[in-house]
């Protein structure tokens, strides 16, 4: 489904990710946690290009790419195994809720404007929000608008959907519904990797947790092996570190 292969990346004499090698089975939910300047987010992004890396390969569905050497064309197939819900939403701010997720359908998939808002009605009313439909972003919370941003990646029904710290923007009262829309979509087996500094979700929704640092992925395994087995002292410490802020 998802092969990462000695994927390195640096920014100038930074290494960022240093030789990453990944397997992510179909409907599988990866969590990735870590420490800030790990490499978490660069990762992701590297998954559909929005950062090139250096080396590696990457494997998503029937797309591969060597980053050493590919065209536009393999790089073009490799961005539409997937989509990403970003960390501050970045919807089109001229466009209003509906039109955001039907978008891609129109200029991508070539639909009919009809199709196209059938499919985001009904992603609309899965995230909870059909009666914001004509809603422009700036009236709508921070946690409706990335709510509108897992519809909108939902709707290009991709390999895999890439979250990169999809509650990190938000005020502690708006957390619990996007979590909780992430999670009804982890039931439907949707794959998705996800970078999070929210430990309890990691545990609840994830089947598989990976721990990064400095650019290397230290320990990974189930929620239970990482969260409640480890033997790595860097991951408890991590771990234990980020449970007392949870709870304070």
């Amino acid at each position: 489904m998802i092969k990462l292969t000695n994927l390195k990346k640096s920014f100038g004499d930074l290494v960022v990710l240093d030789g990453i090698n990944l397997d992510v089975k179909k409907g599988q939910v990866v969590a990735i946690i870590g420490p800030s300047g790990s490499g978490k987010s660069t990762l992701l992004r590297c998954l559909n290009l929005l950062e090139t890396p250096d080396e590696g390969t990457i494997e998503i569905g029937d797309a591969k790419l060597d980053a050493s050497k590919y065209s536009r064309k393999e790089a073009h197939h490799l961005r539409q195994q997937t989509a990403m819900v970003f960390q501050n939403y970045n919807l089109f701010k001229n466009k209003t809720a509906l039109q955001n997720i039907t978008e891609s359908l129109l200029v991508t998939k070539k639909m009919t404007k009809q199709q196209a808002n059938e499919i985001g009605m009904k992603l609309l009313k899965q995230v909870g929000l059909e009666q914001k439909a004509d809603s422009y972003p700036v009236t709508l919370s921070g946690g409706q608008q990335q709510r509108i941003g897992i519809a909108r990646a939902l709707a290009v029904d991709p390999h895999a959907i890439l979250l990169d710290e999809p509650t990190s923007a938000l005020d502690p009262e708006l957390v619990s519904g996007v979590l909780q829309v992430i999670k009804s979509i982890a039931i439907q087996e949707t794959t998705m990797i996800i970078v999070t500094h929210e430990m309890a979700f990691a545990r609840e929704v994830a089947d598989h947790v990976i721990f990064m640092a400095d650019g290397h992925i230290i320990e990974q395994g189930t929620p239970t092996e990482l969260f409640d087995e480890t033997k790595n002292e860097r991951t408890k410490r991590f771990i234990q570190k980020e449970a007392a802020a949870e709870e304070a």
